[in-house]
């Protein structure tokens, strides 16, 4: 058995890999964007299970194209009022991960000392 570990295999340059906290610094933009498209997704959801509650009066034909329409209407929608109005799921989540990444990064410099 080699006493010597090969990491030739390993898919990132361990010898090179960032410090903890550029890593958290680095990912914070990206869990924000992740956080408010989840609450982008939910709202999206929220109003295609609205629509679904209002009863078809049959004034327009409707069919394929109307539900495409709706469909694709709800996703701009949805992602225009989670940029511009949140309803507090994208920050509430963003708090919540952020604190846990900080403690991980805590116990991990913690473990490394």
């Amino acid at each position: 058995m080699p006493d010597q570990v090969s990491f030739s295999s390993v898919p990132f340059d361990v010898v090179r890999m960032p410090t903890a906290n550029s890593a958290v610094n680095k990912d914070s933009s990206r869990l924000k964007e992740a956080c408010s498209e989840l609450e982008s997704l939910f709202i999206y959801y929220l109003m295609k299970e609205m629509r679904a509650t209002v009863p078809k009066s049959g004034f327009i034909g409707g069919g394929k194209a109307e539900e495409m329409y709706t469909s694709i209407l709800d996703l701009q929608m949805s992602k225009k009022i989670a940029s511009e109005r949140e309803i507090g799921i994208s920050s509430a989540l963003l708090e919540q991960l952020r604190g846990n990444i900080q403690h991980n990064v805590g116990r991990t410099n913690e473990n490394n000392e």
